[in-house]
């Protein structure tokens, strides 16, 4: 017996959370605040990165396991901002995800999950005259724990359930210009791609060493215009399963231990028609690094251009050689395999991309000889653009 009234304006849809209700879901567990009203994470304004976010059927929350996913917000009329979050019973008690935020462009906060009361105030005594910009990301999370399976989601994985803000606010559209690219991208990489050891390499581990903000992805992005869904596993493959009980990218025949249609286990990322949606601009996919059999790397590379031109039929496909350059031959050769789809371009940076990251040791561009700081990854990210730039300009693409 929970009474729910709702106040709705053309662009949002607000609950009042005076009225306490517990919202069992699995083993979620509903956060209100005890004012303000409630802006559920379906708002149409507020943007989510459109493929590593998966949107509750019943728009009871938004979840994602990727570093790298991010939402953005425009909004007005609110001199506070709390985002409720949800747990779930098998989440950590000890830290395993660190959230970064900025409000109005404000430097860059950092918040370490667990939080008390699952909340978390992003700002307050703000003009309520005035419109306010919010971007937020998942800058890393712990790759020991579990991010695939798990009742109510998997342990290791962002659960948002709105944002408590004044009963007057109202969202607003996000600028074209300056914080909302039309352009829509997918990356397909491993630890290279969410930012493992961008920061270095110490006893800290990846709550200290990771940070997918500043990679390569986000400045090929850039260059593109584009808004960006990194889907990046750690120690992931082709053709084998990444930390945190990740399967790999793909199994041929075996639905179950194939990750790139998924956001986790059995929540697919695809429409019923086995579609992207909305239709994506881009999609890169890096992965090797991780791989053994270079027959396998072809097979199963191949397997997965065609299963994603059915799912983004007129999407532009990168197919990328790692930057360490490893198993070029099998990658290449699956692009051969393939070389019939005219919207399927392969990049391979060769030698000048492979630069301190082909082999174990440190340097001044990776902590650990394999995985890039972010001085390198800023360079890998022009050095992506400049060849995916040019094929685009070739094709007549921009």
């Amino acid at each position: 017996g929970c009474n729910v009234s709702f106040n709705i304006t053309t662009s949002m849809m607000l609950v009042p959370s005076s009225v306490l209700c517990v919202v069992v879901v699995s083993f979620l567990v509903f956060v209100s605040s005890s004012h303000g009203a409630l802006l559920p994470p379906s708002d149409p304004l507020w943007y989510w990165t459109d493929y590593n976010w998966y949107h509750h059927p019943q728009g009871l929350y938004v979840q994602s396991v990727n570093p790298g996913s991010y939402f953005k917000l425009n909004i007005t009329g609110t001199s506070s901002l709390v985002l409720n979050l949800l747990s779930n019973a098998s989440q950590p008690t000890t830290p395993y995800m660190t959230l970064r935020y900025s409000v109005d462009n404000a430097p860059y906060v950092d918040v370490v999950l667990p939080v008390p009361s699952n909340s978390i105030t992003l700002a307050k005594n703000l003009t309520t005259s005035t419109s306010h910009y919010v971007i937020f990301y998942i800058k890393n999370s712990s790759q020991g724990v579990a991010r695939w399976f798990g009742n109510g989601g998997p342990p290791c994985s962002l659960q948002i359930a709105g944002m408590t803000v004044d009963a007057t606010a109202k969202t607003l559209p996000l600028d074209p210009v300056t914080t909302l690219h039309a352009k829509r991208m997918i990356i397909y990489w491993d630890s290279i791609g969410e930012g493992v050891r961008t920061l270095g390499l110490s006893s800290g581990g990846d709550l200290t060493d990771n940070d997918s903000t500043i990679t390569w992805a986000m400045a090929l992005a850039a260059a593109l215009k584009a808004e960006i869904s990194v889907i990046g596993f750690g120690a992931q493959g082709y053709t084998r399963g990444g930390s945190g009980a990740v399967v790999p990218l793909i199994t041929p025949g075996n639905p179950q231990q194939t990750a790139w249609n998924q956001y986790f286990d059995a929540h697919s990322r695809l429409t019923s028609s086995g579609l992207f949606s909305p239709a994506p601009d881009y999609i890169f996919c890096g992965h090797g690094t991780n791989d053994g059999d270079a027959s396998l790397v072809t097979t199963n590379a191949l397997a997965w251009l065609q299963a994603v031109r059915a799912a983004a039929p007129n999407a532009e496909i990168f197919l990328c050689v790692p930057f360490g350059r490893f198993q070029e031959n099998a990658i290449q050769t699956a692009y051969q395999k393939f070389a019939g789809d005219k919207r399927t371009t392969l990049i391979d940076l060769g030698l000048p991309g492979a630069v301190g990251v082909s082999a174990w040791g440190a340097s001044v561009y990776s902590a650990d000889g394999i995985h890039p700081l972010g001085p390198r990854d800023g360079q890998l990210g022009s050095m992506l653009a400049v060849q995916a730039t040019a094929a685009l300009a070739e094709k007549g693409q921009i």
